[in-house]
């Protein structure tokens, strides 16, 4: 049995608790002094897991992952870097000088984002667009990127645009619009310093080197789409063209039944119990209006009766819309 305290040994408890003889600071627990908090300048840098961003960059990865190889003619490979939310400032902060900063729209969605390409992939890819053989060493420092660099690399630009296009496609439709290019960081601060920005791309490793390229959508541009991001299935839009025009055909051979109401009118049973050959039963349409048709029993269009090549037929005028059902 557990041990009951009498009631001495209760008041001789709460006495101590009183005059402070008892310590009743938990074990193991230090007391320290409050820090102050500066909350202008704090820096953000979390992980995000964001199931909408992971499909992107999964199809992205993997459509890049080919067409860079198709363009350096050598095998090159990329892996996801892990979504990053930090302040705007803090991220600008960190790109070097000269880098291939291109400034983009994701369309119908609001705000600008970042298109960041290090500066030794882009050197590699012009080297390749030139002809240029395999170089190891490419140094960047102290120089900024020429015109016809700067046209060349908008090939790749370009790519990686209609690419993400793609990957987007099953999240939700977008559109990449190219606004400018920038080289120094300075000039390509186009959101607010301390807007909440999402960072995410690939590491990019060929056979002689390394380097990023990396995306900055502002925080707030995503927030009508939320619902379609934070979602932890997306579906794989994966057509099969035998198995489309398969299903086009049994569709279009199925058989439907088609039916043409003349009119309508109402009688009694006891009138209906006395009707004889030669009677004339009183329907509410007149015989040159038009006349309705049933597909499955469900209104579709109306026409007019007559004869084609010793036929009856119907003449369609026009389709009867669900406004008018």
């Amino acid at each position: 049995m557990e041990k009951v305290l009498s009631q001495e040994e209760i008041d001789a408890l709460l006495s101590g608790l009183d005059s402070g003889k008892i310590d009743t600071t938990p074990e193991g627990r230090e007391e320290k002094e409050a820090r102050s908090f500066d909350f202008k300048n704090y820096s953000i840098s979390t992980r995000l897991k964001i199931p909408g961003i992971d499909v992107v960059n999964d199809h992205l990865a993997r459509s890049l992952r080919l067409g860079f190889s198709t363009l350096l003619k050598e095998m090159v490979d990329l892996t996801s870097i892990p979504t990053q939310m930090e302040r705007f400032k803090d991220f600008m902060n960190k790109i070097p000088v000269p880098t291939s900063i291109h400034i983009f729209k994701l369309e119908p969605l609001k705000g600008n984002a970042l298109l960041i390409i290090d500066a030794p992939l882009v050197f590699i890819f012009v080297e390749r667009f030139l002809g240029g053989g395999e170089r190891r060493i490419i140094k960047v420092e102290g120089r900024e990127f020429t015109p016809i660099e700067q046209r060349l690399i908008r090939r790749v630009v370009n790519m990686i645009f209609l690419e993400l296009e793609k990957a987007w496609k099953n999240i939700y439709p977008v559109k990449p619009k190219y606004v400018r290019g920038e080289v120094n960081p300075q000039f390509a601060r186009v959101l607010q310093p301390e807007e909440t920005v999402l960072v995410t791309g690939f590491n990019v490793d060929l056979e002689s080197l390394s380097g990023k390229i990396l995306f900055c959508y502002s925080f707030s541009s995503f927030q009508p789409i939320k619902d379609k991001l934070y979602s932890p299935y997306q579906i794989e839009e994966v057509i099969d063209a035998k198995w489309k025009r398969a299903l086009e055909q049994a569709i279009f051979n199925s058989q439907v039944t088609l039916k043409v109401l003349l009119s309508k009118g109402q009688i009694t049973l006891e009138d209906l119990l006395r009707l004889e050959i030669g009677d004339v039963i009183l329907l509410d349409k007149k015989a040159d209006e038009p006349v309705e048709v049933l597909i499955e029993d469900v209104p579709k269009m109306s026409g007019k009766l007559g004869v084609y090549k010793r036929h009856m037929a119907l003449r369609i005028e026009n389709f009867i819309t669900l406004a008018e059902e």
